[in-house]
C-alpha cells in the first residue's frame, strides 16, 4: 500500500519532493477477515481525493453483489 500511495502522491512517507501532488493524511484502520483469522490494516488517507487497496477491491465487489440480490428479495 506504501508504494502505491506514494506513486499517486508523487512522494513516499515523510518524504519532501517538487513532484508531490497530494498530502496524506493519517490513516483509517480496517479489520480483514481471512481464512487464517482477522487482519489489522492500515490504509493511508490522502487530503484530495481517495485511495483505496487494489487487493481489497473484489471483496468490494462481492458485498455490492450481495447487497442488490438482497435488496431483490
Amino acid at each position: 500500500m506504501e508504494l502505491e500511495v506514494g506513486a499517486l502522491t508523487g512522494a513516499g512517507y515523510g518524504e519532501k519532493s517538487a513532484e508531490r501532488v497530494v498530502q496524506r493524511n493519517g490513516y483509517r484502520d480496517r479489520d480483514r477477515e481471512t481464512r487464517a483469522g482477522t487482519v489489522e490494516l492500515r490504509i493511508p488517507k490522502l487530503r484530495k481525493g481517495s485511495y483505496f487497496p487494489g487487493f481489497l477491491e473484489p471483496r468490494r465487489m462481492a458485498e455490492k453483489a450481495l447487497t442488490a440480490v438482497i435488496q431483490m428479495g
